[in-house]
């Protein structure tokens, strides 16, 4: 099974089929133990998250990253604005004033993510859609989604196994 992704615009949808059950594929999106061992890019060393999983609660990653200059953090701070377990789950950055000082210039970009859970006979499709990527940070961002996917169906994979 292979990622699927589809960028324009400032939009992008990645798409992914699990052998899974919906509800494994989705409680591992919002239990943060099973959250920190996929979530992030391929250079992702280590996720330390909050989630409040609920319309408002704090759904937020903080990724250490593994660069050729030493470990680089790079925090991610949302809430979320949809929760409907274990279909839809859907977050965006809180109020500006509620934004910590250390967030990486996104150049005024109101992104947002909302991930759509369908179950396809036993297994489970996951949709992305990210919206509001500001150019400069689409190369990153679509790289770190496809990379993560794939880090989610090793997860997967070996709690499956490990059961």
């Amino acid at each position: 099974m292979t990622t699927e992704t589809d960028y324009d615009n400032g939009t992008l949808v990645v798409t992914r089929t699990y052998d899974a059950p919906i509800k494994a594929v989705f409680d591992a999106w919002v239990q943060t133990g099973k959250v920190q061992q996929w979530f992030g890019c391929a250079d992702t060393r280590q996720v330390k998250s909050t989630i409040e999983p609920r319309v408002g609660g704090s759904y937020t990653h903080e990724m250490t990253l593994q660069t050729a200059h030493g470990d680089h953090i790079v925090p991610g701070v949302s809430v979320f604005i949809e929760y409907d377990p274990p279909n839809v789950l859907a977050y965006a950055p809180p109020r500006p004033e509620e934004i910590p000082n250390d967030m990486p210039d996104t150049e005024g970009a109101e992104m947002s993510v909302r991930v759509e859970f369908f179950e396809r006979g036993g297994k489970t499709e996951v949709r992305l859609t990210h919206t509001g990527i500001p150019d400069k940070f689409s190369p990153f961002i679509i790289n770190g989604w496809g990379a993560a996917f794939g880090k989610l169906f090793r997860f997967l994979f070996t709690e499956a196994h490990a059961a």
